[in-house]
């Protein structure tokens, strides 16, 4: 009984430090993203056309990084996380659910998202990273 113990808290630990450090990125992308787009503000008085381009692009090059990953590198990264887990656990062949690469995609890809602006959460998505830890 000591080892089930000792396992999840083993899995919650790494699945909050991993949380933690995509939280970290996330506010590190944004917060560049703000800084670049205040410099272009400051720059000059008719700066504001730049500094929207600036951020849409960021937002489309960002968001086209991370489909791009998951497509070609981690399909099985796709989707939120908990339908997936669920229907792995009652049998459903879900072929690349549980590998070391899309825990890292997915990883990246929910840092990215998020950071360009997507509306997604990372509920799902953290089930999934503690599923595949575990």
């Amino acid at each position: 009984m000591l080892h089930k113990w000792l396992a999840n808290f083993l899995i919650g630990l790494t699945t909050g430090i991993t949380a933690f450090g995509m939280s970290k990125l996330e506010e590190w992308l944004i917060d560049s993203r703000t800084t670049i787009s205040e410099n272009i503000l400051e720059q000059s008085e008719d700066n504001q056309f730049y500094a929207w381009l600036f951020l849409g692009g960021w937002c489309f090059a960002i968001c086209c990084f991370a489909s791009i990953l998951t497509i070609k590198i981690g399909p099985g990264a796709n989707g939120s996380g908990i339908a997936e887990i669920m229907a792995y656990l009652n049998g459903v062949n879900y072929p690349r659910l549980i590998e070391v690469r899309s825990l890292i995609i997915k990883i990246l890809c929910v840092v990215f998202g998020i950071a360009g602006s997507l509306c997604i959460g990372k509920e799902g998505p953290l089930a999934h990273i503690g599923a595949v830890m575990a």
